[in-house]
Parts: C-alpha cells; sequence; structure tokens
C-alpha cells in the first residue's frame, strides 16, 4: 500500500534515475491507451527536469527508497489553455499545471497516484494557488480514467499548441482541472 509512499522536491541528483523512470514508463505503454508518446531525451529531457529542480517545481514519489513516479508542477501552460472555459477563475500565476506525471510501470496498480497527486495539491495550495490543470492527448486514455477518480474535472476537448504537437484541425487534448 502507499504506508511506504512519500513525495518530495526533486533534486539535480535525481535527474538520471528519472530519465531512466521516464523511459521505462514510455517503454512500458507504448502503444497502448495510456501512451503519451513521449520521447525521452527530447520531452521529457534533463534541461527540462534541471529546469523544473531550480523553478521548486519537480515533484518524486518514493516507496521504500525507489522512485516510483515524478512529475512537474509549475505556473507554466501551453498556447491555448487561455481559451478553455475553466470552473475556477484563475488568471496565470493563480493556477499551476502538471507537466510529465509518470508511474514506475513496476508501481503502478498500487494506489500511489492518488497520494501522490494529494501531496502535489497540497503543496501548491499552501503556495496560494486556487487551481491544478492539466492536458493529455485525446488518446491517452487511460491516463484520462486516473484524472476522473482523482477528482480532476473534464473540460473537453481543446486545441492547444505544445512543444513538437503541431495544432491540427480536430483537437488533440483533453484538459482538466481541481479546485483547491
Amino acid at each position: 500500500m502507499a504506508e511506504d509512499f512519500c513525495v518530495r522536491q526533486g533534486t539535480l541528483e535525481d535527474i538520471d534515475d528519472l530519465l531512466v523512470m521516464y523511459t521505462e514508463v514510455q517503454e512500458a505503454v507504448a502503444g497502448t491507451d495510456n501512451d503519451p508518446l513521449w520521447r525521452v531525451g527530447v520531452h521529457p529531457c534533463r534541461e527540462q527536469l534541471e529546469a523544473a529542480v531550480e523553478a521548486d517545481a519537480l515533484f518524486v514519489g518514493f516507496k521504500d527508497g525507489q522512485v516510483v513516479g515524478a512529475l512537474v508542477c509549475d505556473e507554466t501552460a501551453a498556447p491555448g489553455y487561455e481559451a478553455v472555459p475553466w470552473q475556477v477563475d484563475a488568471a496565470p500565476g493563480e493556477f499551476v499545471t502538471i507537466h510529465l506525471f509518470g508511474m514506475h510501470p513496476a508501481f503502478r496498480g498500487q494506489g500511489l497516484a492518488r497520494p501522490f497527486m494529494e501531496a502535489v495539491e497540497a503543496e501548491a495550495a499552501r503556495r496560494g494557488y486556487g487551481a491544478v490543470r492539466l492536458d493529455t492527448l485525446i488518446t491517452n486514455v487511460g491516463a484520462q480514467r486516473t484524472y476522473e477518480r482523482l477528482g480532476y474535472q473534464n473540460m473537453g476537448r481543446h486545441h492547444l499548441t505544445y512543444g513538437t504537437y503541431i495544432d491540427t484541425e480536430e483537437p488533440r487534448f483533453v484538459l482538466y482541472e481541481k479546485a483547491l
């Protein structure tokens, strides 16, 4: 269970382990309904994780001393977030966005996503944010089920301009929000 589980701010010393974890996550979910289509080394990459450490935005979950998951929680939002009819009236700087949430395949199905996200949500509330927002590809149905189980409100499909994802005629992202 989650008794031996903890979440803490990530450090530069964690990055090598996290890149391995993200690679193992991508390999395990490739081609499934939980595939985020990451290209480890490009997204996520060392530079992104280092920047997240510098911004106090990298969170790492551990169970029995092993890395089980990680995510970035910061104020950055892709172009297109401003067009979403959010339930929480929060201007930029008043909400945080979850990025790169991954759980190591060996620890999936153990109920750790809930305490992980609750720890990050509690920290976001402590820092004064009014909402947590996130997005996932429309094909990433597994992640969508997880976010909905965790109390995130599905805000529908939307267009985003995001890194290597070029906006298309049809929306490619499902966005979520949770009030704090």
